[in-house]
């Protein structure tokens, strides 16, 4: 009986343990000193996350990678939602462009998204919208516009899984600007360490 007792406690404590690592937000951790810094922003939207980045040609793009069906086709049933976290389906990459910040947050905050804010090496953030751009070219044919998201998005040749979902999408783009990311990452729940007022201006 005490034996039974020192089990069940045992794993209710590693469960616990387990629960609270699990839902305890991953943390971004921004490089120290970025050459030529410049502002890049993480979109929250519950179980989903976003880039944003500053466009070469002024404003913002935001890129975003998810499950073809559900994401982009707004096929959100029951089953569409089981088969994107059971089963590799395809995926897709989309984006959108924002005049500056002000407009960034007013779509924020009609999506009751939290956004947060970091700096990177100016070299980097350049690199890696370049490279978002090119694969987002590759399938260029297959390009809708989803009008509930305001995305533009395109079939990806990398299948979307649980275990490669948008968050950790966004956890390879944020390690190719310099960022190191820590903790558990399954849900939009990200924060940052030493987080940048939203308020500033992006190539400030």
């Amino acid at each position: 009986m005490r034996l039974r007792r020192i089990a069940l406690f045992t794993l209710a404590f590693v469960t616990s343990i387990g629960l609270i690592w699990i839902f305890t937000p991953p943390l971004i951790i921004p490089p120290k000193k970025p050459a030529g810094a410049v502002f890049v922003y993480v979109l929250n939207l519950g179980l989903h996350s976003e880039l944003v980045l500053p466009h070469s040609q002024g404003g913002l793009i935001l890129y975003a990678y998810g499950d073809w069906n559900y994401f982009a086709l707004n096929q959100q049933k029951l089953s569409d939602g089981l088969a994107a976290l059971l089963i590799p389906t395809q995926g897709t990459i989309g984006k959108r462009k924002f005049r500056n910040i002000d407009h960034l947050q007013q779509i924020a905050v009609e999506k009751n998204a939290n956004l947060l804010s970091l700096r990177v090496a100016e070299s980097q953030a350049i690199e890696l919208a370049k490279s978002l751009e090119e694969r987002f070219m590759r399938n260029i044919s297959t390009r809708i516009e989803n009008t509930q998201t305001g995305l533009t998005l395109v079939q990806d040749d990398q299948d979307y899984t649980i275990l490669s979902n948008s968050n950790h999408e966004l956890v390879a783009w944020l390690e190719e600007l310099g960022c190191q990311v820590k903790g558990f990452v399954m849900l939009s729940n990200f924060r940052v360490k030493q987080n940048i007022p939203n308020y500033h201006n992006y190539n400030s």
